[in-house]
């Protein structure tokens, strides 16, 4: 198990001319001389990538590289496709690195080369904290996705669930890095790759090519670029094992894939909150139509109307598959509020103090801090209140302004008003190829339906049973001269109105918006009802005064406003996030897991359907929500994904008929 999210980034020296050099393996990066040549020579012009991008059929061409080191390999390669591919193609370009450079020597090094300014300026804009796991970035719109992993080769592309077009090996020579070509490493290049894939790389050491061929691949060695003599090409001629086999692993009930994917030609995502918006603007920004449906009259009408939200993503103190998920989507989260709201229409970074509850949580985040599994830069201790923890990239949102935002693409079209009525399949051969959706009496086809549906889900009867379940909550709010006021006739300072970071303890206080001092929120079980109460603001005053620090009875309720809404909560505190499947032909298909927990399959028992859940995410829905969206799309679309595999199967909305079948004795009937 993963010890330290930190990552140390490499010993460089530099040259006169700015080129960097890796003291650890003494190699250079680049070739500074002619490293853009050497670079569209090994990789672009030997794995024939301008004639497979203006020939293949697949509307995304995926690259996967060892070793982004300063990401010259994926700039050259963006460059060519904005230059010879078809305009309605994506590229997805993956890559790993051990030993990530820090934005500062990334930036240093790509000054070497002018001519790729345009592209590295913005790479450099949206490269990711330096920190263990899997980050995607979104270029051109969304035309250009890459996906960095930063950690050890071999344990990346276990992790990955993607179908590789052409292969960059790259990084040091394999005689100063043996380590990474590994026997592991090979498995799952064959694992990730398809009859058609092609490899290349600058070396023809032993080692590399030996390892292709052990893992199925033809190879060959062909003239090498400049003085050198040799390098090695391949292809994956054959395979035998289907996608869904490949991805499985043999889990395949958490299968995501389809081995031929359904053309996406109209998809409907029910719901017009922070799931249903960042998924529609996740397929919108791939070039999909989507249309949006919310019984509602107005934009995020549920639980994501709240005024004012947090970004807090609650980080443990142990490494799990649950936690590298919050870490994972909290990290793009704040880099896509970043990229979306450069005028702080919708968003405020200011950073949060988790503020301890009780001596026992005190001493949690002591631990924390002390086992340093965060890099600084995503947790410290907080300088304002002792024995805290700061959270810089943090902060608060306008939850409405994020969602219309999102909405306002111009492939997306809302409808409100527009409850979902019915939902059935359009079946040709005993496979679903689309579905009908029906509402106030007009029925509309679509390819494909996400549910953002909350605790409506359960109204679809086409969905899947969830565990799901609503708590209500009740946020309050004060004008700020009130509060100021109230806390002058304490004796206390008006500037205990006036901090600003976020502040959460039982509760939350963000700094605030339009006059407005927004906090809360009260979490009550079975409790349906939608008034507000004045015992709701007695207990969120209570909140407040706790997090500002003031006396008892310093705020009225009289002088608060506030919001009920309610939360769609999941028993494993982790939301439902992907294809919805038939309950009843797993437990007829996985019924041997009831009696040996570690059996194996290879059997897919419900081919996808089209039909995708994206619920559940409680209180951390601005955390959890945009890296959600993305995942929807790319199981749509059958592009790589933005998650980790584990982490994938930790949202799968069939984990619970599976775990149900673990638990048992004998087999579900």
């Amino acid at each position: 198990m993963l010890t330290s999210y930190r990552l140390t980034p490499p010993a460089l020296s530099w040259a006169d001319d700015g080129a960097p050099h890796s003291n650890a393996f003494d190699d250079v990066y680049f070739d500074k001389e002619s490293g853009l040549e050497e670079t569209r020579y090994v990789f672009i012009k030997h794995n024939q990538l301008i004639e497979r991008w203006n020939t293949q059929h697949k509307n995304a061409f995926v690259i996967a590289e060892t070793g982004f080191g300063t990401g010259l390999n994926f700039l050259c390669t963006w460059q060519a496709f904005l230059e010879h591919a078809p305009k309605d193609k994506q590229l997805h370009f993956i890559s790993v690195e051990k030993y990530p450079l820090t934005k500062a020597m990334l930036a240093q090094a790509l000054r070497m080369w002018p001519s790729l300014d345009t592209f590295s300026r913005p790479l450099i804009e949206a490269y990711p904290e330096v920190c263990h796991g899997l980050h995607r970035i979104e270029l051109e719109e969304g035309r250009i996705q890459l996906t960095l992993w930063f950690g050890e080769a071999e344990t990346g592309f276990a992790a990955m669930d993607a179908d590789v077009d052409a292969w960059f090996l790259d990084g040091f020579a394999p005689s100063k890095n043996p380590d990474m070509w590994s026997d592991t490493l090979f498995r799952h290049i064959r694992r990730l790759s398809h009859p058609g894939t092609t490899c290349s790389t600058f070396t023809a050491a032993g080692i590399v090519r030996r390892g292709l061929q052990n893992a199925g691949f033809e190879v060959k060695k062909v003239k090498g670029f400049g003085i050198k003599r040799d390098m090695t090409v391949g292809l994956l001629a054959k395979d035998d094992a289907s996608l869904t086999q490949r991805m499985s692993q043999g889990q395949p009930w958490f299968n995501v894939r389809q081995d031929t994917p359904a053309q996406v030609t109209h998809v409907l995502v029910v719901g017009a909150g922070l799931a249903g918006a960042h998924t529609a603007f996740a397929l919108a920004s791939q070039g999909v139509k989507v249309t949006v449906w919310d019984k509602g009259d107005h934009i995020a009408c549920g639980a994501s109307g709240n005024p004012q939200g947090m970004l807090y993503p609650k980080l443990a103190a142990q490494d799990t598959p649950v936690n590298r998920f919050y870490l994972t989507a909290y990290l793009y989260a704040t880099r896509l509020y970043n990229k979306l709201d450069k005028e702080k229409y919708f968003w405020d970074q200011c950073g949060l103090i988790q503020i301890p509850k009780n001596d026992k949580e005190a001493e949690r985040f002591h631990g924390l801090l002390k086992k340093a599994l965060y890099p600084d830069s995503i947790l410290q201790a907080s300088t304002d209140r002792t024995g805290s923890l700061f959270l810089p990239l943090s902060g608060w949102v306008i939850l409405t302004r994020l969602c219309e935002t999102l909405l306002a693409h111009d492939k997306i079209t809302v409808r409100l008003n527009t409850a979902l009525d019915s939902l059935s399949p359009v079946q040709e051969e005993g496979q679903t190829t689309g579905w009908n959706a029906s509402s106030n009496g007009h029925t509309h086809s679509f390819s494909h339906v996400v549910l953002c549906t909350a605790n409506d889900t359960e109204t679809v009867d086409a969905a899947p049973d969830t565990p799901a379940y609503p708590i209500r909550g009740q946020v309050s709010f004060l004008e700020v001269e009130k509060a100021k006021k109230a806390c002058q006739s304490m004796g206390e300072t008006r500037d205990k109105i006036d901090f600003d970071k976020v502040l959460c303890e039982f509760g939350y206080v963000s700094p605030s918006v339009d006059g407005l001092l927004h906090f809360g929120s009260t979490y009550d079980l079975q409790d349906n009802d939608i008034t507000v109460r004045k015992e709701g603001h007695q207990r969120n005053l209570s909140i407040l005064e706790s997090l500002l620090e003031t006396p008892k009875n310093t705020f009225s309720t009289e002088d608060c406003g506030g919001r009920v809404s309610f939360r769609c909560a999941v028993p494993d505190y982790t939301p439902i996030v992907g294809p919805a499947l038939s309950q009843k032909r797993y437990l007829d298909c996985y019924a041997p897991l009831s009696k040996n927990a570690k059996w194996q399959s290879t059997d897919i028992a419900d081919p996808i359907n089209q039909l995708y859940l994206n619920i559940g995410h409680g209180s951390r829905g601005l955390t959890s929500t945009p890296l959600s969206g993305s995942y929807i799309a790319s199981l749509i679309l059958g592009t790589p994904s933005p998650l980790e595999q584990k982490i994938s199967h930790a949202l799968h909305p069939s984990r619970f008929v599976i775990r149900e079948l673990k638990r048992s004795q004998t087999p579900l009937s």
